[in-house]
């Protein structure tokens, strides 16, 4: 048994001082107790006891990093010159494909255990990545069909972090159209071929999920199988929806409806589904993911890079649909920044402050922090995103001396974080019950 004992931890109860944590060797959470002057923790304890102190720190739960492209890290900061008279996602996209392109597994693994390794130092514990680059460049699979998943995989494993691997399916480059050259890796022949390394992967033990990469690129068929797989097995299913306007004017085109409302006639929305972005979602598919249980993962920095717009966060928190929050093509890596970006993009969509809060007299940190850890947790299917006992020890150590926590208090630790902090006040990061850094 080993015990933490810092100066404060942060429990559904708020913050907390003279409590020691013990986390039992399956690398969860066993109780929380008094622990004030050294004092001993309970009778039953032993001098065996591996009991870790930590002045000065104050322990949150790990962040969730519900929806990551790790590759897309490599183009940070790349594609910022014009690449059309005006450029838009359609336009950035040009240059994410050139970078899958290239990707050999051994690429994919370097690039993929830095980027861990700096959601680990920013305070991400655990990662739900939509991976989609399967294949060869011409869409032959390797000799080892999951050759890629098994690259992110071990990057996660070697890295320290937490990886769900959301598994993408991929069979057109739009509404009943064949897939685009650079689109071809990410494709698999039939979705009984997609289906059958998804299931290698989780006979395995494998966390996984099913992800259809979005209503475009998969037509009916795939979708209602892959619905089906994710109910029968009660599987994390995640998919885009609602990002992009051009996307939303072509569902109406070949469909006659929204893309939520594609997914709910196909079968593909429920308690285990998240639709990421939902950015231009209306009133009737935000009544749509409320009935159907869903969560919603945005992601601020990602949507602002590529000048999606602002989801509609007033009227999601109205219907009490949760949100998760995301890295996706990892421009910033910091869950500080992503749920400040969060409230603050909310402010100037709807022009007044503290949006996302859980009543009219509340502030907007306990809510943002459900958002970054606890939401995260349950959209990728892991027991974790909350200090309590019973849940995985996944936690994350911030420096309450750090310059820019100056003057906090235990009223408003948490916005002084969202607000006034980065990732620099993350010293610390635990797995399991494993310390990481």
């Amino acid at each position: 048994m080993k015990y933490l004992v810092p100066d404060y931890v942060y429990t559904p109860e708020g913050l907390q001082a003279n409590k020691a944590i013990s986390i039992a060797d399956d690398g969860r959470i066993g109780a929380m107790m008094p622990y004030a002057g050294g004092r001993t923790l309970t009778a039953t304890d032993t001098v065996a006891a591996e009991i870790v102190m930590l002045p000065g720190i104050a322990l949150l739960p790990g962040f969730v990093n519900a929806h990551s492209h790790v590759f897309q890290r490599a183009l940070r900061g790349h594609t910022h010159r014009p690449l059309s008279h005006q450029d838009t996602f359609w336009t950035w996209r040009r240059a994410m494909y050139a970078e899958a392109r290239r990707l050999t597994p051994d690429l994919l693994y370097e690039g993929a255990a830095r980027a861990y390794r700096e959601m680990l130092a920013s305070g991400y514990t655990t990662v739900g990545e939509f991976h989609y680059v399967h294949h060869q460049p011409d869409g032959t699979p390797y000799a080892s069909p999951n050759a890629m998943s098994q690259a992110v995989l071990q990057a996660g494993h070697d890295a320290g972090i937490r990886v769900v691997l959301l598994m993408a399916a991929y069979a057109q480059s739009g509404f009943n159209q064949p897939p685009e050259e650079g689109q071809r890796r990410f494709c698999d022949v039939s979705v009984e071929a997609y289906l059958a390394r998804v299931e290698s992967l989780r006979e395995k033990g494998v966390p996984v999920g099913v992800a259809p990469h979005s209503v475009r690129a998969v037509p009916e068929g795939w979708l209602r199988a892959i619905a089906s797989y994710s109910h029968k097995y009660e599987l994390p299913l995640h998919v885009h929806a609602g990002e992009q306007v051009a996307e939303i004017e072509q569902c109406r085109v070949a469909y006659g409806c929204t893309p939520v409302e594609l997914l709910e006639r196909f079968g593909a929305l429920g308690s285990l589904t998240t639709v990421i972005h939902a950015t231009h979602a209306n009133a009737t598919e935000i009544g749509l993911l409320a009935r159907s249980g869903c969560t919603v993962c945005v992601c601020p920095t990602t949507e602002g890079d590529l000048g999606d717009g602002i989801a509609p966060y007033a009227e999601l928190l109205a219907q009490g649909i949760p949100l998760a929050i995301g890295s996706d093509s990892n421009t910033r890596l910091d869950p500080f920044e992503e749920l400040r970006w969060a409230e603050y993009s909310a402010r100037m969509r709807y022009q007044r402050r503290r949006v996302l809060v859980a009543d009219a007299m509340a502030s907007p940190g306990p809510l943002l922090l459900e958002y970054g850890t606890r939401n995260g947790a349950k959209s990728l299917g892991i027991e974790s995103g909350v200090i309590a006992p019973g849940m995985l020890a996944d936690f994350v150590a911030i420096d309450v001396k750090h310059p820019s926590l100056a003057g906090w208090n235990a009223n408003d630790v948490l916005d002084g974080l969202f607000f006034g902090a980065s990732a620099e006040v993350v010293v610390g990061t635990w797995v399991g019950g494993k310390r990481i850094r």
